[in-house]
């Protein structure tokens, strides 16, 4: 089913706002989320509102948020989030990175003590909008053992790396260290559907096709074996270990609704045309799209696309026809518009 923008736009914030959060406030974390399922991210899209609601209900989740700037220079800054809202904590970060880019050509927020952010393409492209290349990182609870482990140690960590182009969308790279993220074999249980193998493994590290099973005690595989597991790992440092914050096992879920979760960001912003003149930058990038683009294709292959460029065509197609939505996400909503008191989707 397909959902008007407006609507679940005002479904969402009036869902924070019922809970007393502020309403600009509310209006970043509903901005991530909508931009989430527009580019079909469904695993971070409003599927997880329910989520949210109910850590902010238990008070593991500030309300209105409480960020403390803890040390500021001119190219650094650490930031402590202190259970504020994640995407609200993340804005924050990615705009004093930003600002700090402007003066002197770079700028790095180190952030602890935040929440689940939502997609990390949609804070490297706040540095890609200003003609900068904008590098997020955040860990996660613990979702993938070692290699031969057979615990959780280590996140899926997120990265996403953006950078601005002259005469197409801005090339975004936004991935999971695992080979997929946690939230599609969440979205793939909600559906009922199996997933492809290599997703994750059971709870004695076999194999599996079963999303309960993944869920239910097993393990996230890394994207790439060891190479996935290391860059996850070098991610750990960079947000958690670097920002004085928690990492690895010191990390609940998200899902575990009695103890608050404290995750870490990266946040770097490169001022390019305090590096290379603009235009040089523009003309650079873009005859290495055209090495892409242009490249001989592959039997049976079509078309050789861009990272972040199929989730752009439909971000565009989806602003038209609606915000795709699965029927049990949809069902899950009014639900929570019930216990919220506030107008139902159908409404």
């Amino acid at each position: 089913m397909y959902i008007n923008q407006d609507k679940i736009r005002k479904f969402s914030n009036q869902c924070f706002t019922e809970l007393g959060m502020p309403e600009e406030e509310a209006r970043v974390i509903t901005e991530v989320l909508l931009e989430a399922d527009l580019r079909e991210i469904h695993s971070h899209g409003f599927l997880r509102l329910p989520i949210y609601v109910e850590r902010i209900k238990k008070e593991l989740t500030k309300t209105k948020a409480e960020i403390s700037y803890e040390k500021d220079t001119d190219t650094m800054t650490l930031i402590d989030g202190n259970n504020s809202a994640g995407q609200v904590v993340a804005y924050q970060a990615m705009e004093a990175s930003i600002k700090k880019a402007e003066h002197f050509g770079i700028g790095l927020a180190a952030v602890r003590n935040s929440n689940h952010f939502g997609i990390s393409a949609y804070y490297s492209l706040m540095a890609a909008k200003k003609n900068m290349i904008g590098i997020v990182i955040s860990n996660t609870a613990p979702l993938m053992p070692a290699i031969g482990g057979a615990e959780k140690v280590i996140g899926n960590n997120p990265i996403s790396i953006a950078a601005p182009l002259k005469n197409y969308e801005p090339l975004v790279l936004d991935m999971a260290m695992s080979n997929t993220a946690f939230g599609k074999i969440l979205y793939a249980k909600e559906k009922n559907q199996e997933i492809p193998e290599g997703w994750g493994v059971d709870a004695k590290g076999a194999p599996t096709t079963d999303p309960n099973k993944v869920v239910n005690g097993g393990f996230l595989a890394p994207v790439g074996g060891p190479k996935g597991f290391g860059l996850a790992l070098m991610a750990e440092v960079l947000t958690g270990v670097l920002s004085g914050g928690d990492f690895s096992k010191m990390i609940p879920s998200m899902y575990d609704v009695n103890k608050k979760q404290s995750i870490s960001h990266f946040m770097l912003s490169i001022d390019i045309n305090q590096l290379i003149p603009l235009e040089t930058y523009y003309n650079n990038v873009e005859q290495l799209i055209s090495y892409v683009k242009d490249s001989k294709k592959a039997t049976g292959a079509s078309e050789t696309y861009l990272p972040g460029e199929i989730e752009f065509l439909k971000e565009k197609k989806n602003k038209t026809q609606g915000v795709p939505m699965q029927e049990q996400t949809f069902d899950k909503l009014n639900e929570l518009s019930k216990e919220l008191k506030i107008d139902s989707l159908t409404e």
